[in-house]
């Protein structure tokens, strides 16, 4: 498939490392016709070359042609140009067709890219970047490739080169995380690998190494003999010599097969990296899980140049994402990528965030003085990575990048107050997400032990990617521990926040820096409100209950809600209600400001309730039943705390004018 730089770019962009898909500027679409996914994924196979209509009818219909295929297939094309919304990109050239497929217009360009960087850094000696290159190269894959594509001729053999090198380069990625010294996270893995490719001697050498480094030496000349049991019985040969000579060496216990120096420790709170290297990820966040179509889309925007963000609450992944989306794009900018963390919990003031982005590319800037971007990147293509960004004024001279460059912001403020409608966010991960990754961390086997512990564990931690790792973490330093022992613990609110803590990972100290963004602002209200919030624990509540909590009118406290959703702390669920995830409320109920009095304040919501149920019983039945309903949870929760019991008598009335009536 080779790519065509003297084209003039065309903004339709495809994939083809999983499902047929294309990109039309606005989102990833599939081509619903199984015959004009077949004549696209043709027309791929051969881009920028003319492919005869009749070679096309060839391999639209391998077993029968019908007589009427010269006009059917001229059908397909202009349905299929049609559906990509761009002329320019398939043309008729006589006596066939061709499309047009600029460079970096299709995910495997990208893939083969960041391969040849992964392998140019091997070659010298940098494995850190290799293994940056290889999984970047890797994360691309969605599944087989062209997994919804009919098996024509074409397809099967691009499909067999790909997959054919997917398992060289996870071989690359893999040998150069053992040289790295990361063997112990490698033994899981490397043990499925080797259970579904039996015959490849490269996986076994890495097993080998990967157990022996581990001290199990014994593991490791199993593993061998187990190779060469399989190669006489099945194929009638021995194994390679250097699989021979590393069967030697582990006997002699060679000292070239020690652990290497372990990498140097990650720099300071300012990161710069420079093509081709990012800030280190931690060896968990290596495993990647969720976040797909979010990647897809930031990748694509960093491609197109300009201000793009990511944001979301604090534990979904935003760092990692970027750290993903960077490494993709490398090679759209080959004058840099620089990282700046911004530390949302001590921000960098604009003048130091300047400062910092001089200093990374090199540029001198006297001090006091804010340069606008071209004078900083003039004749550059290079990205920047705003990690953690607090608000626009940290960061407003770098929203209009230059042509050529890029700037890609994370933070937990939804960023359209940072100046670009390009934006994603980042959400809890699936059930189905979240289980995989707690297999990948631990292993099929103690995750799917007992479903329904596992369930419970990921129930939580509400599905959040940091929590989850922290579980992960935890179980996996204490095997005798069973799921469900530990789903049980963590079932205890008072343990909860205690148990997802190990290390300098923290959900309650990730917490702890929306806080201190509360901390900053002159307005004590959102402070307040979270506290109450705890107290009040309910999961879902609405404007006029903070303006109750808060004894404010409802159009008060409405902003005060809005900036607990700014800085990641509660979500929004629609204009007026929002959601209070557990983990937040155990840590609100932590809270505890003497002059805050949480009784009356809770007392006042209970008031409101009541209020509220008088106002249904005057309403039509349709509108009464659909406010119960949305509301029941909230009312039989604070009815039990209401020690006037006015609510409960309310309640109860409205319940019976309800009975018999169906909506």
């Amino acid at each position: 498939m080779p790519p065509s730089s003297s084209l003039r770019a065309a903004p339709t962009r495809f994939r083809v490392l999983g499902t047929l898909e294309f990109f039309d500027g606005q989102r990833w679409s599939a081509v619903g016709a199984p015959k004009q996914r077949a004549l696209l994924a043709a027309l791929l196979l051969n881009a920028n070359q003319m492919v005869p209509a009749e070679r096309l009818v060839a391999e639209l219909w391998p077993d029968e042609v019908p007589d009427s295929a010269s006009g059917l297939l001229a059908g397909y094309v202009w349905r299929l140009r049609r559906a990509l919304g761009n002329g320019d990109v398939l043309v008729t050239r006589p006596p066939g067709y061709l499309l047009r497929l600029p460079t970096g217009a299709l995910d495997v360009h990208d893939y083969e890219r960041l391969v040849a960087a992964g392998r140019k850094s091997l070659a010298a000696h940098n494995p850190a970047a290799a293994t940056a290159s290889f999984t970047a190269a890797l994360d691309l894959w969605r599944g087989a490739p062209l997994a919804d594509v009919a098996p024509t001729p074409w397809v099967m053999a691009e499909a067999a080169r790909l997959d054919e090198s997917r398992l060289a380069v996870l071989e690359a990625r893999i040998g150069a995380e053992i040289e790295l010294g990361r063997h112990e996270p490698l033994l899981p893995e490397l043990k499925q690998l080797v259970s579904q490719f039996p015959l490849r001697e490269r996986l076994h050498a890495h097993l080998m190494v990967t157990l022996y480094r581990c001290g199990q030496q014994a593991e490791a000349l199993g593993a061998y003999h187990d190779l060469r049991r399989l190669l006489v019985n099945e194929l009638g040969i021995e194994p390679s010599k250097p699989l021979r000579e590393l069967q030697q060496q582990i006997l002699r216990e060679d000292p070239q097969l020690s652990v290497p120096v372990a990498e140097p420790a990650a720099a300071a709170p300012v990161q710069v990296a420079r093509t081709p290297q990012l800030p280190p990820a931690d060896s968990d966040t290596d495993i990647v899980v969720g976040g797909e179509a979010e990647l897809s889309t930031t990748v694509s925007w960093l491609v197109d140049g300009g201000a793009c963000a990511v944001y979301g609450p604090a534990g979904t992944g935003k760092s990692t994402l970027a750290r993903r989306a960077a490494r993709a794009v490398e090679a759209h900018f080959p004058d840099g990528q620089v990282w700046l963390d911004l530390r949302s919990s001590n921000p960098l003031t604009a003048q130091e965030v300047n400062t910092a982005l001089h200093r990374a590319l090199g540029v001198t800037a006297e001090e006091g003085t804010l340069a606008r971007w071209p004078e900083v990147v003039a004749r550059r293509r290079a990205l920047v990575v705003l990690d953690d960004v607090v608000d626009a004024d940290q960061v407003r001279p770098l929203l209009s990048p230059p042509p050529g460059c890029a700037v890609l912001m994370t933070g937990r403020a939804a960023v359209g107050a940072l100046g670009t409608h390009r934006q994603a966010r980042l959400g809890r991960l699936s059930q189905s997400a979240s289980v995989l990754l707690l297999r990948r961390l631990l292993g099929d086997e103690r995750v799917d032990a007992d479903p329904t512990a596992t369930a419970t564990v990921v129930q939580l931690c509400e599905r959040l990617p940091l929590a989850l790792r922290i579980a992960a973490a935890r179980l996996a330093t204490r095997p005798e521990w069973t799921m469900a022992e530990f789903a049980t613990r963590l079932g205890d609110p008072r343990r909860r926040l205690d148990l997802l803590s190990y290390g300098e990972h923290s959900v309650r100290e990730r917490l702890l820096t929306s806080v201190r963004l509360l901390e900053r602002d002159p307005d004590p209200r959102p402070r307040v409100a979270l506290q109450l919030l705890g107290a009040l624990d309910l999961p879902v509540v609405d404007s006029g209950t903070v303006a109750a909590l808060l004894d404010l009118p409802e159009h008060t406290a409405q902003p005060v809600a809005e900036r607990l959703v700014d800085v990641g702390l509660i979500e929004t669920i629609s204009i007026e209600r929002y959601r209070l995830p557990d983990l937040v409320r155990l840590f609100a109920r932590e809270r505890h400001d003497p002059d805050v009095d949480t009784n009356a304040a809770v007392h006042r919501v209970i008031n409101r309730l009541v209020q509220l149920v008088r106002e249904q019983l005057a309403k039509p039945p349709g509108a009464r039943l659909a406010w119960y309903r949305r509301e029941l949870s909230s009312l039989r929760a604070l009815a039990d705390r209401d020690d006037t019991d006015t609510l409960h008598k309310v309640v109860d009335e409205l319940r019976r004018t309800l009975l018999g009536y169906s909506a």
